[in-house]
């Protein structure tokens, strides 16, 4: 078992189209840890940075976007080989800009119900599992 401990923030960016909701994911590079794997935008939190401040930090490096942070959902521990991560995921609302593969190998808007159509990494589930109850078809807010 990995001793490293690595603190992760993930930014669930959400959109409403046609009365349901949509997530933007996006594919990790190939070459990357879990490349290929599909995930929610983030990344490490470094040292001098909040959860919040690093999600807004990795939009924009990311995929070129400016967001703003809404609700924390639950934090989630998972052990991998690798590493032991501790992620902070956050509702997020697009401010400006429309995204763009920068530093991801391709990002897709989808709907919640498709989450389990896409490979990503076993900590994710939870988090997937909350989201596609949370943002139903339906559901008002995705805050509620």
């Amino acid at each position: 078992m990995a001793n490293k401990r690595v603190e992760v923030a993930i930014g669930v960016l959400t959109r409403r189209v046609d009365g349901g909701w949509q997530i933007l994911i996006a594919r990790r590079p190939d070459g990357a840890v879990l490349g290929g794997f599909w995930e929610m935008p983030g990344g490490k939190i470094e040292a001098d940075e909040t959860p919040e401040r690093c999600i807004v930090r990795e939009f924009a490096e990311e995929l070129g976007v400016a967001v703003a942070t809404g609700d924390a959902l639950a934090v989630i521990e998972h052990h991998y080989e690798h590493a032991h991560v501790k992620l902070h995921p956050f509702l997020c609302t697009l401010v400006s800009g429309e995204p763009r593969n920068l530093e991801v190998a391709e990002h897709r808007w989808i709907r919640p119900a498709e989450l389990d159509a896409y490979k990503f990494p076993s900590a994710n589930r939870p988090l997937i599992d909350h989201l596609m109850t949370r943002l139903a078809d339906g559901a008002a807010t995705p805050g509620r």
